[in-house]
């Protein structure tokens, strides 16, 4: 099995992939940390718990720590517009739960873990970068996680936020430009492939009938496709995350390419942009390995199979 730790923001997508994660033999889940991003660093560790409960896990019995409320280096703000709906998981019917977090950062616990497994950990971050970024400014040698997998970036496409940026890279795009420049292995899956990786209203259908975790999967999923009709005229949406997280597990559903890739910190209009050197025109080695490519119709598969418990 390959420990993980999420780093997330639920968030619908970020729930499905939590979900799916615990549906992952392949995986052993060593924890889950909280940061600020779709909603509130509250609401996301909240959120987190809801889901973990829902999934079969008893509070308290997986380590579940808060981190940062924000940006590591400018001051951000949680969305206006209520994407992922009021509550952050698409008024899904999903309950609270009693999960006390304890006091500990989790910026300091992910600290813990890395050393405690060299060379072993995989971080897939599906939230802003914040968390990750903090670990690794603090690590003297951050080459001891054995790789990062970052949902975040548009590259070749347009943004999600605004024309140039993804959600999660803008909320915190130094957070990025310090993992993309750490020497760790990272594997970034943006919305060039995340948004070919469609649940589709049909998929919500089956899944309703599927017990307590289909039933939520399908109602918070019914929530985002109504959105995605609305602004895109399609019965689907994209499982952003989800595609992330199967990176883990079956990478051979993605095509990846080696790339140098940046992140624009500065600029009025493409702040948050990510800047792929595909023609290798900057002269530089790579520094990520770039999703640009899914079997959509396999990921597809994969995910209602885990889903479903076929």
């Amino acid at each position: 099995m390959r420990p993980v730790i999420i780093d997330t923001d639920p968030g619908i997508d970020d729930a499905i992939a939590l979900l799916l994660a615990l549906r992952c033999p392949e995986l052993q889940l060593r924890g889950v940390t909280a940061v600020a991003g779709n909603v509130s660093l509250e609401r996301a560790a909240a959120n987190a718990a809801r889901v973990l409960v829902l999934g079969g896990v008893r509070p308290g019995s997986l380590p579940l720590h808060a981190g940062l409320r924000g940006p590591i280096a400018r001051p951000g703000r949680i969305p206006d517009e209520p994407v992922h709906g009021p509550d952050g998981l698409g008024d899904a019917g999903i309950p609270p739960v009693d999960w006390p977090l304890p006091d500990r950062h989790a910026v300091d616990w992910l600290l813990e873990q890395v050393r405690l497994s060299p060379g072993q950990l995989t971080l897939v971050a599906i939230g802003p970068c914040s968390n990750v970024a903090a670990v690794l400014q603090r690590l003297p040698d951050p080459t001891v996680l054995r790789e990062i997998i970052v949902m975040g970036g548009a590259v070749q496409c347009p943004g999600n936020v605004t024309p140039a940026a993804e959600f999660n890279i803008f909320a915190d795009p130094e957070a990025a430009r310090l993992v993309l420049h750490s020497g760790v292995p990272v594997k970034l899956v943006g919305l060039n492939v995340t948004r070919q990786a469609l649940l589709h209203a049909e998929d919500a259908d089956r899944l309703a009938a599927a017990g307590p975790v289909g039933a939520a999967v399908a109602a918070m999923s019914r929530y985002y496709i109504e959105r995605y009709a609305r602004r895109y005229g399609v019965a689907a949406c994209a499982m952003h995350d989800p595609l992330a997280l199967a990176a883990a597990v079956r990478p051979e559903l993605l095509q990846w390419e080696p790339c140098y890739v940046d992140v624009e910190v500065g600029g009025e209009l493409s702040r948050g942009a990510t800047i792929a050197d595909s023609l290798g025109k900057l002269g530089k080695p790579a520094n990520c390995q770039l999703a640009v490519g899914v079997d959509a119709p396999a990921f597809r598969a994969f995910l209602l199979e885990r889903l479903l418990g076929s």
